[in-house]
């Protein structure tokens, strides 16, 4: 029975289900971070490569934003991301443990080459669809004291250059079908900010293939977080005849609609 208790951790950790949100900003990712925490059998974390702690708290933002990074990064160990990882895989209780990670992040080699080397690490690819909506919401962040809310905001709106923006949009589509590349050899579940939700919990859809992919009973996932900025590009960008011109002529015109 002693020997039975002593190797109670090693065999939790070889029966542990680990995964990883892979992502970039603006795709609802905090989101389906705090949705995740809400399965009984989850435990999510946020960006622990940036010293996120194990379980999610809000980010300080505003002139202190770069100081309190860098001390959460020294405090959790963050500065050297492999062990940061394998201490978080190897803790709490739960069946599952998974976190978020930025694509910028994996530019870390180290970073990068932890994820890559364990193929049982399962990989929850986000993305959203609509690369001129990120965009624009990338561009709209700045305008903004707060990136995350749990009640109606006033909408806010920016000018958009068109060349930048599809500059951006052909980025962003290859660096999404690089990380798919990079990740081929892991199990992976491809999402996207469309369809991720139905009002505040996740959609059955959703629900239903997160939890299957993941191993865990099928369970309603919410988050306490809404929308911040209106469907229509239109209530977002001050020059939206001469964006939509632009876009019209290229790869991207069906993000106009």
């Amino acid at each position: 029975m002693a020997e039975l208790l002593a190797d109670r951790p090693r065999l939790m950790y070889e029966a542990r289900i680990r995964a990883v949100i892979l992502t970039t900003q603006r795709t609802g990712s905090t989101s389906l971070v705090v949705s995740l925490g809400s399965h009984p059998d989850i435990e999510c974390a946020g960006e622990i490569l940036i010293g996120a702690p194990d379980t999610p708290k809000p980010q300080v933002r505003g002139r202190f934003k770069t100081i309190a990074r860098i001390a959460n990064i020294i405090k959790t160990g963050a500065w050297m991301p492999g062990r940061r990882m394998e201490r978080f895989y190897g803790g709490g209780t739960a069946k599952v443990r998974a976190f978020k990670v930025m694509y910028n992040q994996l530019a870390n080699p180290f970073a990068l080459r932890y994820l890559q080397n364990d193929p049982t690490i399962r990989v929850l690819h986000l993305r959203r669809h609509n690369l001129l909506k990120n965009h624009v919401s990338r561009l709209l962040m700045g305008k903004r004291e707060r990136v995350q809310a749990t009640a109606p905001v006033e909408a806010v709106r920016t000018h958009v250059n068109p060349e930048e923006a599809i500059a951006a949009m052909r980025k962003a589509r290859a660096r999404y079908e690089r990380f798919e590349t990079l990740f081929g050899g892991h199990p992976r579940l491809q999402l996207t900010y469309e369809s991720l939700f139905e009002g505040q919990g996740l959609s059955d859809t959703t629900t239903a293939a997160i939890c299957d992919f993941l191993g865990v009973a099928r369970h309603p996932m919410r988050s306490k977080l809404t929308k911040l900025n209106p469907e229509s590009l239109q209530d977002m960008v001050t020059n939206y005849d001469e964006l939509a011109a632009a876009v019209a002529g290229t790869e991207f015109a069906e993000f106009l609609s």
